[in-house]
């Protein structure tokens, strides 16, 4: 879908690209042929579209994949794609908030194009589905967040709750101009390959999460620091002083300086003050 073609769609169907839900459309035809072939749509594929606009990439998959589930926030989206895409027993359309929607987990592919305002809400609720492959444009300052490694600038809990899930890679640049509207700034297609076995299981993972959030809740705070007065993690100085030794971990270094391996090493310090001060 080329600009003239989706500005045509827009003025015969009366609908304003919402600045509000961040909306720019794909109107790149070569971006779009290379999305398609980095991602692979087979026949066996069951896929999760959040955000199918006008449904240029949705037409592609749709022709290949066992089945689509798109789901669309904006009603005049919806409305279009529900007419477009009439008649395709291959494709479920769904009018709601992904953020809000509790799905099956029974896809192998999520595709998006994140808006920025709530990708990282998005990127995180992503982790409760199992799907092996997930590929998605973001703008490019959340792609280098989620790529990024202990003592870069960007590094923080994004940056390790996916790399806790996933082996994150940034496939591509995409330039402004491949969008209508024009966004600010460039974006990236970013593909994350869930990880065959998670380094914790059970409530050690709710551990983890709690422990890197109060790892970021105060930036350059030391990590002795955070964890102990951290609104998410009650352990209190002496409680965060004896996890951070059973952990192996300089209490005077800060999150940002930690490793993947040592925040996994420091929930599973945390165990044992699991019941007793953790909220």
């Amino acid at each position: 879908m080329n600009k003239s073609e989706l500005m045509s769609i827009i003025e015969q169907y009366g609908l304003r690209p919402n600045k509000k839900l961040g909306q720019n459309f794909l109107v790149s035809n070569a971006v779009l042929d290379k999305i398609i072939n980095i991602i692979g749509i087979s026949s066996d594929d069951r896929v999760l579209e959040i955000g199918p606009g006008l449904g240029a990439l949705t037409g592609r998959m749709v022709e290949v994949a066992e089945g689509v589930t798109a789901v669309e926030i904006d009603s005049g989206l919806y409305r279009y794609c529900a007419e477009r895409f009439r008649g395709k027993n291959n494709i479920r359309l769904i009018h709601a908030d992904f953020l809000k929607l509790d799905l099956a987990d029974t896809f192998t592919k999520f595709v998006s194009n994140l808006p920025y305002y709530c990708s990282s809400e998005i990127l995180f609720r992503i982790t409760r589905y199992s799907a092996p492959h997930v590929y998605v444009t973001l703008q490019k300052e959340m792609a280098d967040r989620i790529i990024a490694g202990p003592g870069n600038k960007t590094y923080g809990a994004l940056s390790v709750t996916l790399g806790f899930y996933y082996q994150p890679t940034i496939l591509f640049g995409v330039s402004r101009e491949s969008f209508y509207p024009r966004p600010e700034v460039a974006s990236s297609l970013v593909r994350l390959v869930r990880r065959r076995r998670l380094p914790l299981s059970g409530g050690d993972i709710d551990i983890f999460h709690m422990v890197v959030k109060s790892a970021f809740w105060g930036r350059r705070k030391t990590i002795l620091k955070a964890l102990s007065e951290s609104p998410h993690l009650q352990a209190g100085r002496e409680g965060a002083a004896r996890s951070l030794a059973a952990a192996r971990i300089d209490g005077g270094r800060r999150g940002e300086d930690l490793t993947l391996d040592e925040f996994v090493s420091l929930a599973e310090a945390c165990r044992d003050l699991r019941g007793e001060q953790l909220t």
